[in-house]
């Protein structure tokens, strides 16, 4: 007889959803409303499944007229972690037509022609350089001119509606696809309110239709989702790796292994490199314990990396161990970025894309130079107020 533990457990899993997503309000008379007699193309991926468990894909081919499928980075089935080719959707037959391939972000007209309207439902995680969001504005670029909708099922923010932090991203930055447009690194927006941000802001004019998501609160955290989890890509395999990717995910572009590998259980979790030595690893730890951030302790540990960067060497480093407590990311990275460049002086660097990801070059320079957060914190601070007043129009919650 099943325990009554697991009874429970499984009753539960069939109760009631606190709020529903877009893709949950296909049925609603309005909604599919707005969809009938088009001719459509969806942009999305594996974790685009509804309340019931229905994808979207099989959704819109059962009752809509769907003729296209568009992929963004990672691939339709969130398992590639590089250029993603053109192919064909084994249950329906659709084209699949890749916008992550080496030189392309973007439709050409040519997949666009015939479409009314493109349908989007990508689960975002709320940090600046996520790449879907860039994704999205790229799609509404190509398809303006041509008169095509977005119809776009809105999502939670994973981290919250309220919290922003992090530099604004600087305007000299931004349009690149991990730093595309000028907001904090912690927004706190959905990706419907980023895209009718970017839509007037950048003037770029796309016929949009944002689908809401009903009984969403701006305070509601991830940990609060009673749906299961959804990779939305291969190294974010548990939703706590949502809270780590945004606490240090920058620290990824360091010349420093963050735990991808084969299965990625320990991405986002640990910190290191063939470089550090053990007994370094150890200093490491005590420094960064050193900073008092509640609810984070570090731990020194080795591993062997099995993918990306250093993969088949034995790397030493830390692990982080985080309660979900609240920490703020930015004070977070900075005081952690600036351990490294003490600790490790020349041997210790930062590669290209760096500059996007943090979101300014004063800022990198700030980490190196040694200046306190506390007296850099003001200017992201005063930029935060800035963006809180700019974002205030576009919000739907």
């Amino acid at each position: 007889m099943r325990s009554l533990t697991s009874l429970i457990l499984f009753l539960l899993s069939f109760g009631s959803f606190a709020y529903d997503y877009g893709i949950d309000r296909l049925d609603e008379k309005d909604v599919a409303s707005k969809l009938a007699g088009k001719n459509l193309a969806v942009l999305t991926h594996a974790a685009a499944r509804s309340k019931t468990g229905v994808h979207l894909i099989d959704s819109l081919h059962q009752k809509f007229f769907l003729k296209k499928i568009f992929a963004p980075e990672h691939g339709l089935r969130t398992m590639a972690d590089d250029w993603v080719g053109d192919g064909v959707d084994e249950t329906t037959g659709l084209p699949v037509i890749s916008l992550y391939k080496r030189g392309s972000r973007a439709p050409r007209a040519e997949d666009l022609s015939g479409i009314d309207a493109i349908v989007v439902d990508l689960q975002d995680v709320g940090v600046r350089y996520y790449t879907y969001f860039s994704t999205i504005a790229e799609v509404m670029k190509a398809i303006a001119p041509l008169n095509i909708e977005l119809i776009l099922l809105d999502r939670p923010n994973l981290l919250g509606g309220i919290l922003m932090e992090g530099k604004v991203l600087d305007p000299a930055l931004a349009g690149n696809f991990v730093a595309y447009h000028t907001v904090p690194t912690r927004h706190g927006m959905t990706l419907g309110e980023l895209a009718l941000m970017v839509n007037e802001e950048k003037k770029i004019g796309t016929r949009l239709t944002i689908i809401p998501v009903t009984g969403w609160k701006r305070e509601s955290l991830l940990q609060e989702s009673d749906r299961p989890w959804l990779a939305p890509s291969p190294a974010l395999v548990d939703i706590q790796q949502v809270g780590l990717y945004a606490l240090w995910g920058t620290l990824e572009n360091f010349n420093l292994a963050v735990g991808r590998g084969q299965t990625n259980e320990w991405a986002f979790k640990v910190l290191g490199a063939p470089w550090i030595s053990l007994s370094e690893a150890k200093d490491l730890a005590r420094e960064l314990n050193a900073l008092g951030f509640g609810g984070a302790q570090f731990t020194t540990t080795s591993w062997l990396s099995t993918r990306s960067m250093y993969q088949g060497e034995k790397c030493n480093g830390v692990m982080l161990e985080w309660d979900n407590s609240e920490i703020r990311s930015d004070e977070f990275t900075y005081k952690i970025s600036s351990v490294l460049f003490k600790m490790f002086k020349d041997r210790v660097s930062l590669n290209q894309m760096a500059t996007q990801i943090y979101g300014s070059k004063s800022l990198i320079e700030a980490i190196k130079n040694g200046t306190p957060w506390e007296e850099y914190q003001p200017l992201i601070d005063e930029e935060l107020k800035t963006f809180e007043g700019r974002r205030q129009k576009f919000l739907l919650y």
